[in-house]
């Protein structure tokens, strides 16, 4: 990612536009330059970073862009069509500058607008909502990078009460970065409850992402028993980084060290030691994008 964000560094601010962009994302010139040298940003300043130039998630965190070029910043866009043709005008007729200085004064001092009181907000649909699942519900075949293999919540579902959940990288380092609230919301259907995370924005970047509960401390303190990891069916596991591994019964966690000799390699974070399992038992393995706990 350190390799991505300098270049999104000089495509837009320059080879020495490192304060300019450190000040545009409101954070100090030396945080700046730790992600540079490999730091991994939290949630909300890498939405930030795309907000700001205009590129996209799934770029910044794989590479890859998105499906249909979507961009987190469109409005953003909108916004700086406008200022220009606003200064624009303001060129060409400079006796408007007080008056427009005046209203855009008036709107800063108003209120924004609240939802009348006791009018219920509508539930999210299902382009916004991660199933949070449990090993046992995971297929024995490989999630596929375009469908999903889990039905999403219909119309008639009942929506609980929003629950704060914090959603960050799956790293542990000084540098650590801080995580982002979302919301995970409770729908209870067809007999049975089930949790799900509200994240319209990841989805974009990743449409087949689901959440998986983990129930063992092989991975604390980086990832704990009750904790959740998040992948996609199109994030294949990457060498050093924790991996969701599907076995014939249930699913482990564990550090991804490669695969050879008919075998999967995988390590511990609690103790440090190494697993190595046949490849003929391990059904699929998919990347862990973000770790998903309780606030």
């Amino acid at each position: 990612m350190s390799s991505r964000l300098r270049e999104l560094r000089r495509r837009h601010f320059g080879a020495r536009g490192k304060p300019q962009f450190a000040a545009r994302l409101g954070i100090p010139v030396e945080e700046y330059e730790r992600y540079e040298r490999g730091a991994l940003p939290g949630g909300e300043l890498m939405v930030r970073i795309c907000e700001v130039t205009g590129e996209d998630l799934q770029w910044l965190l794989t590479g890859r862009e998105a499906r249909q070029s979507l961009v987190i910043s469109g409005a953003r866009r909108r916004h700086r069509d406008f200022l220009a043709r606003l200064a624009n005008l303001l060129d060409e007729r400079p006796v408007l500058a007080g008056p427009v200085e005046a209203f855009v004064d008036l709107l800063s001092r108003t209120p924004a607008g609240r939802p009348p009181a006791g009018r219920p907000l509508p539930p999210p649909s299902a382009a916004e909502l991660i199933p949070i699942l449990s090993a046992g519900e995971l297929p024995l075949e490989a999630p596929g990078g375009g469908e999903r293999f889990w039905l999403a919540p219909g119309p008639d579902t009942l929506i609980g009460e929003p629950q704060p959940a914090t959603l960050s990288e799956p790293v542990e380092h000084r540098d650590a970065p801080a995580a982002t609230t979302l919301v995970v919301r409770q729908a209870d259907g067809a007999g049975r409850v089930r949790r799900y995370l509200q994240a319209r924005e990841l989805l974009r970047s990743f449409p087949t992402a689901f959440a998986v509960e983990l129930d063992d401390a092989a991975m604390s303190p980086l990832l704990m028993p009750g904790d959740a990891v998040v992948v996609a069916g199109d994030a294949p596991p990457e060498l050093g980084r924790p991996a969701l591994c599907r076995l014939e019964e249930g699913a482990i966690c564990r550090v991804w060290l490669g695969e050879g000799g008919a075998q999967v390699h995988l390590g511990r974070v609690s103790d440090g030691a190494h697993e190595s399992l046949p490849s003929s038992s391990v059904r699929w393995s998919l990347r862990v994008l973000l770790r998903l706990s309780a606030a």
